[in-house]
């Protein structure tokens, strides 16, 4: 069996999701993985709003705070300030916030911080999703680098895909799983595994090309 192969089977059944920033986009879509079965693991480096989430007190809109404790009280939801508890994770998901700058162009600071984090951990059979608003060509110019500095091989050792943000705030009509999600993959096996996941929460995926288009 592939590393491919045996990541699929894993994203089907129980799978075990990280995602690194906990925010208007992690939260919601941390909770969306929850309640779809998986186990899921935030982490946020503002320690007050690992408190919150711990706590099941919710600051994001879309979240309501009764979502949030029969997760955390079966163990599929849990927050931590430590990317090192993603190491076990079988998906990584990058949902930091990119403010725009004074030249109106977005702040990818966060991004590349998540992804030095990242790159620290990272093992042989996992997935990584940028989904964090930036330029075209972040995900190859920025993450790949990092990760292939690991000698692990994109497509083969590890897998990486972009899937922009969609999460409309506030949006009773077009929620999280109402909205099609877009996911371009570094390479065909990239793009199939973070379609896999993203079938878990959302009604429609649709698989692009790459992660530039």
């Amino acid at each position: 069996m592939t590393t491919a192969d045996a990541l699929r089977e894993r994203l089907a059944a129980t799978p075990t999701v990280g995602i690194i920033g906990l925010g208007y986009v992690g939260l919601p879509l941390a909770v969306a993985f929850a309640e779809s079965g998986a186990r899921v693991l935030g982490v946020d480096r503002d320690a007050h709003r690992v408190e919150h989430v711990r706590a099941g007190r919710s600051f994001v809109e879309d979240v309501p705070a009764a979502a949030l404790a029969p997760l955390l009280a079966s163990g599929r939801l849990a927050a931590s300030t430590d990317v090192a508890t993603l190491a076990r994770a079988d998906a990584i998901v990058i949902c930091v916030p990119t403010p725009l700058g004074k030249s109106k162009e977005p702040d990818i600071s966060f991004i590349v911080g998540a992804a030095d984090a990242v790159a620290g951990i990272i093992r042989r059979g996992q997935l990584v999703v940028l989904e964090s608003t930036t330029y075209p060509g972040t995900t190859q110019e920025v993450l790949l680098p990092r990760f292939a500095a690991r000698g692990l091989r994109a497509g083969e050792d590890f897998f990486l895909a972009f899937s922009p943000e969609r999460i409309d705030p506030g949006n009773r009509t077009y929620t999280l799983r109402d909205i099609p999600k877009v996911v371009g993959g570094l390479t065909p096996a990239c793009r199939d595994l973070a379609t896999a996941l993203y079938a878990r929460v959302a009604a429609q995926v649709v698989p692009v090309s790459g992660p530039e288009t």
